[in-house]
């Protein structure tokens, strides 16, 4: 027996101890879970992330260690993203976190966890490197074909040698946050002991987060002036107030998924109306569209199969019949609320005008670079003259190139044809799977899922890291984490 074989032999007889399955029992509780959430909105309030970065790599370290299985470190990258304070947006600010000393030990402490959770997956036994790579996985085909896709992106266009390393750098970043997460975690969770509930945790409590993050730059970033709010100053280091609630947006179906599951159904569903109006706040017009319909969708669908229907129903009738009584008494108060949230559309010599900012233009354009470079699209970074077309707060730093805030619209001008039907068949695939594995776990992660989908028609969602590394834990745990496959809806 080698050294190695040797240490994770003990390491795995202290997994397998009372105190180790006692600490694997914390590790993947809402407990847990929640304890992170304090210490990312901590971080992000008081520009602690270098503490809280170190923190989550110790922590890392130990999950690589002693934990039972890696799906501890589920909640790690969606806090971690979620983090960075005001001060620290790298798209704002070239003297941040993100840049020189503190940046390369960033590097340094992410290398340190990354190489103990490798030596982890090459050594255990019971899901070692072998069965990374052996995995029957439904939606690898997909996966790889976008991927694919991607680093094909402009490959015909005759300037690509000039913007090549940009490129293949952002097709690597795309490819790789909607891939790794679910290609590691499938092989390395141990699905049949694995409680859907975490995953859920998971996703409400990042909507707590960004929630308390949303009032903290109420009360501190001067959103309100003179009764006005302002949604440019509701920013943070990781997004602004699109990317803030979109991600509120999508933690909704989760407590629609507690309400449906739980006891106390009441308290849930008014989570998930509260969150909503969270959305509101941060004056994201395209996350309330996305919104709404999972307010709809999972309204409706925890209705009809929730377990405690009774409880569920006086409270949806008490919810409504009180926005009834508030509506007649404040009419002018409640109009002035969402009268904060830039029009939609406005009435304008008689004709309806779309205030679209822009994005219908943008579109146009986006189809045009299509039409000229069909098969394999013009690039991930725009060429020539669209860059100079984009928002202001989308011009080219150092790290997100301009993107055409449209999913459809971004894969056909920087993809093609060939982007395209990649995205077909990733999205044929995650449906098919679906209807295969149609559980109400699957089910309220089927609607997060279409509420990012939504919201990413009118934005960049699909093309932002932190939603997509969400998304790809997301899809591991549609596939392999239930166990009540036989009990469709």
């Amino acid at each position: 027996m080698t050294f190695g074989e040797t240490t994770e032999a003990r390491l795995e007889n202290t997994r397998r101890s009372v105190a180790g399955k006692y600490i694997n029992r914390i590790l993947c509780s809402p407990w847990c879970v929640g304890f992170f959430g304090i210490l990312t909105f901590v971080a992000f309030a008081f520009s602690l992330e270098i503490e809280f970065y170190t923190f989550v790599a110790l922590y890392t370290v130990f999950v690589g260690l002693f934990a039972d299985d890696l799906a501890p470190i589920m909640p790690l990258f969606i806090f971690c993203y979620i983090t960075p304070s005001s001060g620290n947006n790298p798209g704002l600010s070239s003297e941040g976190l993100f840049f020189g000393t503190t940046a390369i030990y960033l590097v340094c402490i992410v290398s340190v966890a990354v190489v103990v959770l490798l030596l982890r997956i090459t050594l255990d036994k019971e899901f070692g490197l072998r069965r990374l790579f052996t995995t029957k996985r439904a939606l690898l085909g997909g996966m790889i074909s976008l991927g694919i896709a991607y680093f094909l992106s402009g490959i015909t266009h005759e300037k690509y040698l000039e913007y090549a390393n940009g490129n293949l750098l952002f097709a690597f970043i795309q490819f790789a946050s909607i891939f790794v997460l679910y290609f590691i975690l499938s092989a390395t969770v141990k699905w049949d002991r694995f409680d859907p509930d975490y995953f859920a945790w998971i996703g409400l409590i990042m909507g707590f987060v960004v929630s308390a993050e949303v009032l903290y730059l109420y009360a501190t970033n001067y959103v309100i002036a003179d009764g006005v709010i302002n949604r440019s100053n509701i920013y943070t280091g990781w997004g602004c107030y699109n990317n803030i609630g979109a991600l509120i947006g999508m933690s909704i179906p989760f407590a629609f998924y507690f309400a449906a599951k739980k006891k106390r159904s009441s308290i849930f569903l008014i989570i998930a109306c509260l969150l909503f109006m969270m959305v509101i706040l941060s004056g994201s017009r395209g996350s309330l569209i996305g919104t709404f319909y999972t307010l709809i969708a999972c309204f409706i669908f925890t209705d009809f199969h929730g377990h405690y229907k009774k409880e569920y129903r006086i409270t949806a009738m008490t919810i409504v019949s009180l926005i009834g009584v508030v509506a007649l008494i404040f009419p002018y108060q409640l109009a002035e609320i969402f009268n904060q949230i830039p029009n939609i559309a406005h009435i304008e010599g008689g004709s309806l005008v779309m205030n679209d900012s822009g994005r219908f233009d943008l579109y146009k354009q986006g189809w045009d670079v299509f039409l000229c470079y069909p098969i394999f699209g013009q690039s991930l970074y725009p060429i020539e003259y669209e860059m100079s077309s984009f928002s202001y707060s989308e011009q080219f730093n150092s790290f997100f190139p301009p993107r055409w805030h449209n999913t459809i619209i971004q894969l056909l001008a920087s993809c093609g044809i060939v982007g395209i039907i990649a995205y077909g068949y990733h999205r044929i695939s995650t449906f098919v799977l679906y209807a295969k594995k149609r559980t109400l776990t699957n089910t309220y992660i089927f609607h997060f899922m279409m509420t990012l989908l939504i919201m990413s028609l009118l934005d960049c969602h699909f093309f932002n890291v932190g939603p997509v590394l969400f998304y790809s834990i997301a899809l591991a745990v549609m596939e392999f984490g239930n166990k009540d496959v036989k009990k469709k809806f």
